[in-house]
């Protein structure tokens, strides 16, 4: 039931637009100055105020700006004996929903009341929905790095400027792009995720720029459903270098051209951009463009892989692990000590993503209450088989070192599919010997292989 204050310093308007009020079932208090309604707003809760203009004291203006500034989202009306435009104008213009002329029509006065308490439920949903969503896309950890991340995040949030995000597959661009998106004045407007992949040079057209007939859209593209919000290139190096040279113009001048409209059409969109490869290595290797690159990289956020900040799989593993309890209707389970400390120590080629995929795989298949260690399996790969092989083998030490430290090699480029800076890393060596030791075992990135 909602609940309405009434200010006015005529006592009989008072008594009868809170009769008026109350055989709607509305709950209504009331007061003669605004003072007094300043302290009722400070200690109760109202979801919309009707505030005379004209009174001794504080006249009605100076009420609503103080008002807003303890509650943005009350919902007031001004009402005055001495309304004319000009009132009219500066009041909505400080906050006001609607303005009403005395004596007031009561049937007006009740719709424009319920109009407006229904759009303000309507924003209080909004507002809802938008909390539960950014809660649904946080990020979880404590480490200083994920503090350092929300940093950038909200202080990158508002502004307009090209945002590149990188880091490995799985660590989490795609959530740190949509907690950009919502905590920005344009979360109101549409989050355009396109996948770099898809967008070859046959169908950029009818994917992104879309067509006309007419001045009319056939196609409307994705980015004029995008207007006025976010778009996220994913993954933007998976972009044929054709694609890259058409693309360019947009990012530097917010316009694109579209089949049947002689214009080119202007675009009010913030761009980010995601990777998981090193930028550097792609242009070295004319992969990508140097011109797009420092067209795009403009404000960078760099995600660390989890192997590098284990502090916050603790955190990953009881967030995961209760929200797939309770979307499953299962009995909340735990992972003991042991148990996470193990996690703690696995590397995590996949990141988050794959540890989000252990727990809920241990969730599913472990009855007990207490996830143990030796509850945990990690899926066999090819290369754990062949090392399982290798140690039934007749064999010298010496062979047995080469032929496993290959395997592991393999192993980890298979992991980090083939990015040297990444498997490099994860090797704690550096990029140079990883190819002396890739050249001694013989061991060819995928793009030197020859076709059959």
């Amino acid at each position: 039931m909602s609940k309405i204050l009434i200010v006015d310093d005529e006592q009989s308007i008072l008594d009868i637009i809170s009769m008026a009020l109350r055989h709607e079932d509305y709950i209504v208090d009331s007061c003669l100055d605004g003072f007094t309604a300043l302290e009722k707003i400070k200690e109760d809760t109202f979801d919309l105020v009707l505030l005379d203009i004209k009174m001794p004291k504080m006249d009605g203006i100076e009420v609503l700006e103080q008002i807003k500034e303890i509650n943005q989202d009350i919902v007031v009306i001004m009402i005055s004996g001495h309304g004319n435009i000009e009132t009219a104008v500066e009041s909505t213009k400080k906050g006001a929903y609607h303005f009403i002329v005395k004596p007031p029509d009561l049937h007006e006065m009740k719709l424009i009341i319920r109009n407006a308490i229904d759009l303000q439920n309507s924003k209080n949903e909004i507002k809802k929905l938008k909390e539960e969503l950014i809660e649904s896309n946080k990020l979880i950890g404590s480490s200083n790095h994920i503090k350092s991340v929300l940093e950038l995040i909200k202080k990158y949030a508002n502004s307009d400027s090209n945002i590149l995000i990188t880091g490995e597959s799985g660590s989490g661009k795609l959530l740190v792009a949509k907690q950009i998106h919502l905590n920005s004045s344009r979360s109101e407007f549409p989050f355009i995720n396109i996948n770099c992949a898809g967008v070859t040079e046959s169908n950029l057209e009818s994917e992104l720029f879309g067509k006309y007939t007419n001045d009319k859209i056939v196609t409307p593209g994705k980015l004029a459903e995008a207007e006025g919000g976010t778009i996220l290139f994913d993954e933007i190096t998976n972009l044929s270098p054709e694609v890259q040279s058409k693309l360019l113009k947009l990012f530097e001048t917010n316009k694109y051209p579209v089949s049947g409209k002689a214009d080119e059409l202007n675009i009010n969109t913030r761009f980010i951009f995601s990777t998981n490869k090193d930028l550097q290595d792609e242009i070295n290797e004319k992969k990508f463009r140097e011109d797009l690159y420092h067209r795009i990289n403009v404000l960078l956020i760099n995600i660390a892989p989890l192997r590098e900040r284990p502090e916050d799989i603790s955190d990953l593993v009881k967030y995961y692990n209760e929200i797939i309890c309770r979307s499953n209707n299962f009995r909340q389970k735990y992972f003991s000590g042991e148990a996470l400390n193990f996690l703690m120590s696995l590397r995590w080629p996949g990141n988050v993503r794959e540890l989000r995929n252990l727990v809920e795989r241990a969730i599913f298949s472990v009855d007990k209450e207490v996830i143990e260690v030796e509850d945990i399996e990690i899926p066999e790969t090819k290369h754990t088989k062949i090392l399982n092989e290798l140690i039934n083998k007749n064999m010298t030490l010496n062979d047995f070192q080469n032929e496993s430290e290959k395997i592991f090699i393999l192993k980890m480029l298979n992991d980090y599919k083939y990015n040297i800076s990444q498997t490099s890393a994860a090797l704690e060596i550096q990029r140079s010997h990883l190819y002396k030791l890739m050249n001694k075992y013989n061991i060819p990135l995928p793009s030197k292989l020859k076709p059959d």
